[in-house]
């Protein structure tokens, strides 16, 4: 039934709100006026999708323009786009006649014209995107704009040298380009500048560094903290007949991993996890060169563990944050037929930054420690919830590999995944792993801020 307006009548579109000025339609140019006038005919779920009244009014001021994420108007059914039959019994009525006239102005446009409003809205043509990003560009005058319309960022210049900083995310991941990493690292304030921007971007990628040697890649890691064995500490890690890591580490280096991927040894996609954290004291960082990259595919991914713990409920963080979890070991990382296991808190904190991070992982993490003696049934649900953090896209990274492409991540702040999607392609990579020269911060802990 149409809700009669303050003289009686009912309005020809089914519903009137009180605007200055007086009663006028609320209608939004595009989307019919959905859910008021035509919920009969929309259905119930109409009501719940149709956009607020602040927001209809404010799209009628710009004409029709609404954000994508509102219903597409192609799902509405065609009765929402014709007119609305005359009243017979109002048909005398000049009051009436008058309101149907000036409704009939304000109705929606066709379908197929509809369509068209919304598909400029998802997709901007040349014009509207370029005021878009002359929007962008008025607001951050550190951004500069690229080719079909992309932004990055202006270069920035250290030691002389003219870098050029390409964001991979808006929270995480930097992609450095300008840089030879072979000469830089001599120069203590651009190690100062990287070191820098890799905790506070916690991913960092190099590109075009192909000339680097193996050595010249363990003199960069040594920058930043201490090389050590390929998953940790070497007391950790004793040579063994079943290390099962003996047969791929570079000739000369033992401390880096050679990966190779191929037809006849693909590499097997890895779930998220931080690098050995079934150690006592994990890893600081990894680095990673790409010899060799496949024509697409083998991407790495890496998810921020600092907005896994931002973006969870208090109550859960109060319910987790004085547990500790227990990281195991696969098969690959057996020393002596033994599987290294490891206890560890949930909510740890950064030992440089101070923030706190979600360091369970599916990699590793399969149950809470036992004194804690959490039923069953709770923690596999407490642990469910607790792995539907990992690579949201809002906290996700993607790096493409090309050859010469070096990166370093914290493995204190981020998971990474490793795509396996490139087979028979070949892949090439090599792998350091860097310790925090303060022994003292290498033991995850948690010290919650007062």
């Amino acid at each position: 039934m149409r809700r009669p307006s303050s003289d009686g009548l009912p309005h020809p579109l089914g519903h009137t709100e009180s605007v200055a000025g007086g009663q006028t339609p609320s209608v939004a140019r595009g989307f019919g006026g959905a859910c008021r006038g035509g919920a009969r005919s929309l259905g119930p779920s109409a009501c719940r999708t149709s956009p607020p009244r602040g927001e209809v009014r404010q799209a009628a001021m710009l004409g029709g323009f609404l954000p994508a994420s509102r219903p597409p108007v192609g799902d509405l059914p065609m009765s929402e786009t014709q007119a609305v039959p005359q009243d017979p019994q109002l048909a005398d009525n000049p009051l009436y006649l008058q309101r149907r006239e000036r409704a009939d102005a304000d109705k929606p446009p066709s379908r197929a014209t509809a369509l068209g409003a919304v598909a400029s809205v998802r997709a901007p043509g040349t014009s509207s995107r370029q005021e878009m990003m002359e929007g962008i560009l008025a607001q951050d005058g550190d951004l500069v704009a690229g080719h079909f319309g992309t932004v990055h960022y202006k270069p920035v210049t250290v030691c002389g040298v003219e870098l050029k900083l390409e964001p991979l995310q808006p929270s995480i991941g930097t992609a450095v380009h300008g840089i030879d990493l072979a000469t830089a690292i001599e120069e203590p304030d651009m190690v100062a500048f990287l070191r820098a921007l890799w905790l506070e971007r916690r991913v960092v990628a190099f590109r075009d560094q192909s000339h680097l040697t193996r050595e010249q890649m363990v003199a960069f890691a040594e920058r930043f903290g201490e090389v050590g064995a390929p998953f940790g500490e070497r007391e950790h890690m004793p040579n063994s007949p079943h290390d099962l890591n003996q047969q791929i580490k570079a000739p000369g280096i033992p401390d880096m991993l050679v990966l190779p991927s191929d037809a006849t040894v693909p590499n097997a996609a890895s779930g998220w996890h931080c690098d050995a954290t079934w150690q006592p004291r994990p890893p600081m960082a990894s680095v990673l060169m790409c010899r060799e990259a496949p024509p697409v595919g083998g991407d790495t991914c890496f998810c921020d563990c600092y907005g896994m713990w931002e973006g969870l409920p208090r109550e859960i963080k109060e319910r987790i944050e004085h547990l500790t979890a227990v990281h195991i070991g696969t098969v690959g990382h057996q020393m002596d037929g033994v599987t290294p296991v490891a206890v560890h808190p949930v909510a740890r904190t950064h030992p440089e930054t101070g923030r706190t991070t979600l360091y369970v992982q599916q990699g590793f993490v399969r149950r809470f420690a036992p004194e804690h003696g959490i039923p069953e049934e709770e923690e596999r649900e407490l642990l469910r919830v607790l792995k539907l953090q990992e690579g949201r896209p809002e906290y996700t990274c993607r790096l493409r590999w090309e050859p010469g492409t070096i990166a370093m991540w914290d493995n204190r702040a981020v998971l990474h995944s490793a795509s396996g999607d490139f087979w028979p392609h070949r892949r090439l990579m090599e792998r350091l792993t860097i310790l925090d020269w303060d022994q003292a911060r290498r033991a995850p802990y948690y010290a919650p801020v007062p």
